[in-house]
């Protein structure tokens, strides 16, 4: 049993999306992109509580907040739609009057006629669920409903609801973080404590007994006679008022509490570890509350003989390295199906690239996911080895710049941030844009990777030095903006374009400082030597074996009339690609 697609109309950020998943899958991209949407829109569709709450939906959750019918239009509608394929034999026998088949080959639904095929490979019995949700005028009020897509009425409405019990099947459950905090024990609808009741077909019969002990409760009783004297002082004084017998001494009580208050106010309390003393668990230590809702889902998952699919939204939050690897496995193993949401590159690289999905939408609102497909000249080791260091950074980012190199990574990095320090009306940083540098390792792979990254929905831009007609073309073709630094190298655009008294100071300050390398000794003029003579040695430090960090030191000890322009002109493209500057306001015509 597994989601295979989902469907998404007009529910908040998300003006329309389509979602497929073949199985376990992480969902990857920068904030705001819809991660955490498409979960919520599954729960709405198939989650068994979530339709029983107050309010299962709101203005807020239209996209663009437009939830407002206008007159002579059609009703606007919150609009999900999810198909669980490969059910098995009992899902079968229960659904029987909704069943439908999934082709997992081109990822669609039999049509009216095709059953012949269903003896075919990779064909897979199915349902699908629809959610609707709108705003009624007539009631002010929002309604909420979830159908089986079949059958159908003629008319082409569903016929059959799905109700909780009929979601429960199905096992479906959205963790919005592993340390579910203070809901993981409580008794509040949705908890994972109330989960596993349903799931064990527990009914708790404490509400009538507790109600009644509480509301017979004397808060302050005989414990405090002080303030007895004052409740019965208040009682007197009504007297003079009204009838003795409407009188009677206020109590102070628990009193006005129903079921669902009782559900939000009762807490389990662990040891501490201080004898006789227990604290609300929720104040217990991060790892103790994720070993307990680790183990409260292997519980769900047992009871259901692991015929659950769970929705976790980053697993890393408050975990070392080591533990988030444990936790992605753990929850990986008792599912059927996992789908997680994750910023980390220990969490990430626990899946194979085909499980991971980029996430990306555009400007209308229209979301997208691709799995990552590995081009011809990137081996599987050479990704996995490397996926902390060159591909975690840009896979989650929005916009990715591949540059030839580590020199230039570096380089530009340090001059967006240091330009942006100093002059902050005029330059950005990188990553306070949105873009995130990648080291192609080498010129003749930066189109390779740019098409790489542009196939997967980024933003791509290029930065590379001269390069031949061909070559530049099919650069040019991979990406949405190139870069062409007009130099044979990185070394030549500092050499031409840092002034020469700035590169003699920057010699003399690390031979002050004590940092110049000793191999170089033999290119440092004698002292008072004019500024020219340093050029070699300022020209050697950059091809030095750690060109990279004296860049860094370098860049970090410039003004922004001390860096090359090339480059500023280039940091200053990006923050206008990222960021476009408001058009000029309209001139007025003289001429009317």
């Amino acid at each position: 049993m597994r989601i295979a697609r989902v469907q998404i109309e007009n529910f908040r950020g998300i003006k329309q999306a389509e979602v497929h998943f073949s199985g376990t899958s992480v969902l990857l991209g920068d904030n705001n992109t819809g991660k955490s949407t498409v979960f919520e829109a599954i729960e709405l569709a198939i989650g068994a509580d979530r339709l029983a709450r107050t309010q299962a939906i709101d203005e807020h959750d239209f996209y663009g907040g437009d939830y407002l019918p206008v007159e002579g239009a059609l009703q606007k509608h919150i609009k999900v739609e999810v198909v669980i394929a490969a059910l098995d034999e009992q899902h079968c026998t229960k659904f029987r009057n909704n069943l439908e088949f999934w082709r997992q080959a081109d990822r669609s639904l039999l049509g009216a006629g095709q059953g012949v095929n269903l003896g075919q490979p990779g064909i897979e019995p199915a349902v699908r669920i629809r959610f609707e949700g709108a705003y009624d005028p007539e009631n002010d009020d929002f309604t909420a409903k979830t159908w089986f897509a079949v059958p159908r009425h003629e008319d082409g409405t569903s016929i059959n609801e799905c109700r909780s019990s009929d979601k429960r099947e199905f096992g479906f459950l959205h963790l919005r973080a592993l340390r579910t905090g203070n809901r993981a024990l409580s008794m509040e609808r949705g908890s994972l404590l109330d989960i596993i009741l349903k799931t064990y077909e527990v009914r708790t019969r404490m509400w009538e007994g507790l109600l009644r002990q509480l509301r017979d409760l004397d808060v302050v009783g005989a414990n405090d006679p002080e303030f007895g004297r004052i409740l019965t002082a208040i009682r007197d004084a009504m007297r003079d008022i009204v009838p003795g017998e409407w009188a009677d001494a206020p109590h102070l009580r628990v009193s006005e509490l129903t079921r669902e208050d009782l559900r939000r106010v009762l807490k389990s309390f662990l040891a501490t570890g201080v004898p006789g003393y227990a604290a609300p668990f929720q104040h217990q230590g991060s790892g103790t509350i994720n070993a307990l809702v680790l183990a409260m889902l292997g519980l769900i998952a047992e009871r259901r003989n692991g015929r659950v699919i769970f929705a976790m939204e980053e697993p890393e939050l408050s975990l070392p390295p080591h533990v988030q690897k444990r936790v992605v496995d753990k929850v990986r193993g008792i599912a059927a199906q996992a789908l997680f949401t994750s910023h980390s590159p220990y969490v990430i690289e626990q899946f194979q690239p085909e499980q991971m999905m980029v996430m990306t939408r555009s400007a209308a609102g229209v979301l997208t996911g691709s799995n990552i497909e590995l081009p011809q000249n990137l081996k599987l080791k050479t990704f996995r080895d490397g996926f902390r260091t060159r591909f975690c950074e840009a896979l989650l980012a929005r916009r990715v710049i591949v540059v030839e190199g580590k020199t230039e990574l570096v380089a530009y990095s340090a001059v967006a941030r240091r330009a942006a320090e100093l002059a902050p009306a005029h330059y950005q940083r990188l990553d306070s844009l949105g873009w995130v540098p990648f080291d192609a390792g080498g010129q003749t792979a930066v189109a390779s990777f740019a098409t790489f990254f542009r196939s997967l929905g980024k933003t791509v831009a290029t930065i590379f030095d001269q390069q031949a007609d061909a070559e530049r073309q099919a650069i040019v073709a991979s990406c949405d903006s190139t870069f062409e630094q007009p130099y044979a190298g990185f070394e030549h655009l500092l050499a031409a374009e840092v002034s020469v008294a700035m590169q003699a100071w920057f010699v003399r300050f690390f031979v002050d400082v004590g940092e110049w390398p000793q191999a170089l000794n033999n290119l440092v003029p004698p002292q008072g030597s004019p500024d020219e003579t340093y050029r070699p040695a300022f020209v050697a430090l950059f091809k030095h074996k750690k060109g990279d960090d004296y860049l860094t030191v370098f860049l970090e000890q410039c003004q922004v009339g001390h860096f090359p322009q090339t480059m500023l002109g280039i940091i200053s493209a990006l923050k206008n690609l990222a960021a476009p500057p408001p058009p000029p306001p309209a001139q007025p015509n003289i001429f009317e």
